[in-house]
């Protein structure tokens, strides 16, 4: 597969093919496309995720070709909200910094706080084609944690100016004074954590090929009642009856992932719009809550049937909503699940609020959310 890496910085390239060799990948940045005119594209993310998004969908409906792009934020521990860098390393106030205004200006912040604990936080998305997406900015992308300080190092190389200030936790020295395997751990863990998400998202794709994710039909309200009959106990499981108004009602929240080879459901994702931030058993059977206007999602059930399960499909379906929701200008997505999910759905960027008031089936539920501009 010919993949473009959105990226004109040579040493990039070099360092992600050197990385993914092994994955069947003919990787490919922007100067190989030659004269081949390029988007226009504004960095206007508030995330890097946003940002990585942004590039990688540019990308992709200008060129046709599948493509991937990567950004990354600057994040201190115990900072306001105000002080915080962000994506906007470089740009404080609406000013680009140079070199020299950037390492006056960390300087100060360390100093103001007494010293800073920071890490970079790293985005990659990748878009195969229309119906395969992945996205990710999982802590396995993130730098080490290090130490921001107030005062420089006296060496300054041109393009680096945060590494004047910055100390390795591990060894208490200035960036600038590491030796070249010192230096070269941190960026073989970051580079582990980017071949991790490849690896994920091959893998997934190939199984994914046989089927296509897609609203639900009118035509197929039984076989997605079928589904949640079929994937929860009866305590847990919706009735028919809120299932067909789901289908009916709001059918642009109720996501299938469809066999191409049998035209057969092979698992469903589906919700409600709403204002509300918090989870309650109502959302389970009464239509009336669904507000299509609604900033957030409450979903209401994720099913795979057990002759699908082990090919990646939750995940898919999950990736494949969480897309479609944040282009809709979804703020976030809530659930309820059991104490044995969890896990799951961490792995899906969700994050464990504690234990839910919902009381839904008799059972011990826990609040997860995953913010849908992260």
């Amino acid at each position: 597969m010919k993949l473009l890496y959105g990226t004109g910085n040579p040493a990039k390239l070099d360092a992600m093919r050197h990385r993914l060799a092994g994955l069947g990948i003919e990787l490919i940045g922007l100067k190989d496309l030659g004269g081949v005119k390029q988007p226009e594209i504004i960095e206007d993310g508030k995330t890097p995720l946003e940002n990585a998004r942004k590039k990688a969908e540019a990308y992709f409906n200008a060129l046709h070709m599948p493509v991937f792009s990567c950004d990354s934020g600057l994040y201190f521990d115990n900072v306001a909200e105000d002080d915080q860098p962000g994506v906007h390393v470089r740009t404080v106030n609406g000013k680009y910094l140079s070199d020299e205004e950037m390492t006056a200006h960390y300087a100060a912040l360390a100093e103001k706080y007494g010293g800073l604990t920071g890490r970079y936080k790293n985005a990659v998305s990748l878009i195969l084609d229309a119906d395969h997406c992945y996205d990710a900015m999982d802590p396995s992308m993130e730098s080490a944690p290090f130490r921001m300080v107030s005062t420089p190092h006296p060496m300054s190389k041109k393009g680096f100016p945060l590494d004047r200030l910055s100390i390795d936790l591990r060894t208490g020295k200035y960036y600038y004074d590491l030796n070249e395997q010192e230096a070269a751990l941190d960026q073989l863990a970051v580079e582990d954590g980017f071949l991790q998400f490849f690896e994920r998202a091959m893998e997934e794709y190939h199984k994914m090929e046989r089927y296509e994710l897609r609203t639900i039909r009118q035509d197929e309200m039984e076989q997605g009642v079928a589904i949640e009959l079929a994937c929860f106990p009866p305590n847990e499981a919706c009735s028919e009856k809120s299932m067909r108004e789901r289908v009916q009602y709001a059918p642009e929240l109720f996501l299938a992932a469809v066999d191409k080879e049998t035209g057969k459901i092979a698992g469903t994702l589906n919700g409600l719009a709403t204002n509300e931030t918090k989870f309650r058993d109502a959302f389970f059977d009464e239509i009336s809550l669904y507000d299509p206007t609604g900033e957030n999602v409450m979903l209401l059930g994720l099913s795979v049937l057990p002759e699908y399960r082990g090919q990646g499909i939750a995940r898919a379906l999950m990736e494949e909503y969480s897309r479609r929701e944040q282009k809709n200008g979804r703020k976030q997505l809530i659930l309820t699940c059991l104490q044995d999910k969890v896990e799951m759905y961490k792995k899906m960027n969700f994050r464990d609020e504690g234990i839910s008031a919902s009381t839904w089936g008799g059972e011990e539920w826990h609040d997860m959310t995953r913010k849908l501009n992260d």
